[in-house]
């Protein structure tokens, strides 16, 4: 059975044009900046399937089962063949995670030498910190060291910790360093949406805007885009598979 929220996503992604608009422009830099090693695109945590409607050659693959997605897994175990995938796309997904530190282990065989893991995620900056405790039901869990070796994996896949990718990838970036020696480096790391994805009211909010003022709030993005530090709602990072070399491809 499907689950009803993902059935209630797809019928938003429908309905709005500026959720849609932010969307496609995170995943045009994921699509340009792919890896060129041998191997498929996989998305993991597909959710409604909007990604593969953008770039339809990738595997989509989810926790839930539904006639969008291609295949059915768990994240943390990943059911490929040892590198043969040449990038993993992964939204709103991480801070669903029970073992996110784990789950880069795994991702790290499933990849092929020079292979990419591209990750939007949401960021508590002063500014969005306040906005999501007040009108998103996610919690950001500050306390949490996933460098220790505790985890819960019999939590509800929909259960989440929001600062994951926060945790992981500034607050204890020296630690995920260390934690994926001679696997990973970071190619990018960016604080992103200031203004625009907070008025599409995301998936569980209305839209805050018309559709009219979109590309003056586009314009609005990139003026704001030097406050970015006080103001982001969510950050994009990509991780690519270091080669016996020692350097990405």
């Amino acid at each position: 059975m499907i689950d009803q929220r993902l059935e209630r996503h797809r019928e938003v992604w429908r309905r709005k044009k500026i959720l849609r608009f932010v969307y496609q422009t995170w995943y045009s830099w994921i699509v340009n900046g792919l890896s060129t090693v041998h191997g498929a695109v996989l998305e993991i945590g597909a959710g409604s399937g909007n990604f593969k409607e953008y770039l339809p050659s990738a595997i989509s693959s989810d926790i839930e089962a539904c006639q969008w997605v291609d295949v059915c897994h768990d994240a943390h175990y990943l059911p490929f063949r040892e590198a043969s995938i040449s990038n993993i796309v992964m939204i709103d997904v991480l801070h669903h995670l029970a073992d996110p530190v784990g789950f880069f282990h795994a991702a790290f065989k499933a990849l092929a030498p020079g292979g990419k893991i591209f990750l939007i995620e949401p960021f508590p900056s002063p500014v969005s910190g306040i906005v999501y405790r007040k009108f998103h039901p996610e919690p950001f869990i500050m306390d949490v060291d996933y460098f220790d070796g505790a985890r819960d994996m019999a939590k509800h896949p929909w259960e989440a910790n929001q600062a994951i990718a926060y945790l992981l990838f500034f607050k204890h970036a020296k630690k995920m360093q260390v934690a994926m020696q001679n696997k990973f480096r970071i190619t990018e790391r960016w604080r992103i949406s200031v203004f625009l994805y907070p008025l599409s009211g995301g998936f569980e909010n209305r839209q805050l805007i018309p559709d009219a003022l979109i590309f003056v709030a586009q314009l609005l993005e990139v003026l704001l885009a030097p406050f970015r530090f006080l103001m982001a709602f969510r950050c994009y990072v990509v991780l690519e598979k270091i080669t016996a070399g020692g350097d990405g491809q």
